[in-house]
């Protein structure tokens, strides 16, 4: 790609920084907006410097957007801003950190996205690249930008980046040698006008693959396009011709002609969820060409990740459960069928727009739901009468009332439904908070 010379960054958090520093670097004309002020920002500003840049902070304004050659936004910025709409209607490139970035990267790609589980099949599989390959970089929405692996100048076996819709969004050329779909249900439907407009930016994972790609789909997912890719599908119900599917206890990958078998049981990773987690990472795997003990003996020692169904304690027979990364209600809803009856479910936060009503089946298993943040009266509305519900003022006084309610045997289970940001910095603080609070009984 050639970088013109007049770039505007917008929004400066990790990959803001990140990308401005390479821009820097490149000896470009910088500017920087974020509606965040200096003061709020000055952790950020602090780490550009020797990086020369114009800084516009504490709000946007539509001169820096229009007398600009490119812009490159960061992934929580809205594209339809009017800013960004009218640079776009006057001819000015917008792309972001995951188009820039991997304009650079001439390493295969393994791009991963899906409403739910994206983090765990990129680690995963990101520890079992790391062990069959010299060097292998994973990045992306999972925390580490891809435009600083372009910056290290270090040529990597497999480049594997979590993908958000988001980062979908501004895509042009963005070019995955395998990419894979887990699933698509309602979420971020506070920023998508339909379920429609967020599927399709999913979609667009595929959208520059050929025919000597791949791509991993989940069988139950009606594809509305056309796809190059050589098309391999998994499914945790289904036998399929050529892919990855789960029966009877073993996981079944069928590719190039062969087949292999593998134990569920070899992971410790629970719940119907995590089986499709599996069957995605051993494909991927086999793809690359793997050995079948580099595999397993990742899989056995790899127990998840934090804030994700994470056990945090027992106490007096009741189990304590953190899934604070559950930011929609269908990562509520898989947590939920990996755990037996009797759950005590904290929940709540900041609407995202999905439907609560297709919780109905799974609150069999719930005796009492425990409600905080801003979302609590919608998810009444919505669930009232079909469970026993508590308010809570926040979440101390929220596990105080499940320790009220469990009796020995049960589990308390905070899976939230929702985002976090009415009431703390992300999910991270979220489970945090919990834990410190479960810990302290």
């Amino acid at each position: 790609m050639e970088i013109p010379d007049r770039i505007l960054i917008v929004g400066l958090g990790k990959t803001g920084v990140s990308v401005a520093r390479f821009l820097g670097g490149q000896g470009k004309a910088i500017t920087v907006t974020d509606t965040k002020t200096e003061a709020e920002l000055s952790h950020a500003i602090a780490e550009l410097k020797g990086v020369e840049f114009k800084g516009r902070f504490g709000g946007h304004n539509m001169d820096d957007f229009i007398n600009q050659d490119m812009i490159v936004v960061s992934p929580g910025v809205d594209i339809e801003m009017p800013y960004i709409k009218e640079a776009v209607k006057r001819g000015i490139r917008v792309i972001g950190e995951i188009e820039l970035a991997s304009a650079f990267v001439d390493s295969p790609i393994i791009a991963i996205t899906g409403t739910n589980g994206k983090t765990t099949v990129t680690s995963l599989m990101g520890e079992i690249f790391q062990a069959a390959f010299e060097y292998v970089f994973v990045g992306g929405n999972i925390g580490n930008p891809l435009v600083n692996y372009v910056m290290d100048d270090k040529k990597a076996d497999y480049v594997i980046l979590e993908i958000s819709s988001f980062q979908l969004e501004t895509i042009h050329r963005f070019h995955p040698h395998i990419s894979v779909l887990l699933n698509i249900t309602e979420d971020h439907l506070d920023r998508y006008r339909s379920f429609d407009e967020y599927r399709d930016a999913k979609l667009r994972i595929f959208e520059n693959q050929s025919g000597d790609d791949f791509a991993i789909l989940n069988k139950n997912i009606e594809l509305n396009r056309p796809i190059k890719a050589k098309k391999l599908y998994f499914s945790a119900y289904d036998v399929v011709e050529e892919g990855a599917y789960y029966r009877d206890n073993k996981m079944y990958i069928r590719f190039n002609g062969k087949e292999y078998t593998y134990r569920r049981d070899i992971s410790p990773l629970p719940g119907t969820h995590n089986t499709e987690n599996l069957l995605v990472v051993l494909l991927a795997a086999h793809i690359a060409g793997i050995e079948r003990g580099v595999i397993e003996e990742v899989l056995k020692g790899f127990m998840g990740l934090p804030h994700r169904v994470e056990y945090v304690r027992e106490i007096n027979g009741v189990r304590f459960i953190n899934d604070s990364k559950a930011t929609n209600v269908d990562a509520t809803k898989r947590a939920l069928q990996g755990i037996n009856d009797n759950i005590v479910l904290i929940a709540g936060g900041k609407d995202k727009g999905g439907s609560y009503r297709v919780m109905m089946d799974e609150l069999k298993k719930v005796k009492a739901l425990i409600l905080i943040g801003e979302a609590r009266k919608r998810i009444i509305g919505e669930l009232a009468g079909h469970v026993v519900i508590y308010e809570a003022a926040d979440l101390d006084d929220a596990v105080k009332r499940a320790m009220d309610v469990a009796k020995k045997g049960d589990t308390v289970l905070f899976s939230p439904m929702c985002s976090s940001f009415d009431m703390f910095r992300d999910y991270k603080e979220r489970g945090e908070i919990f834990k410190k609070i479960v810990w302290a009984i």
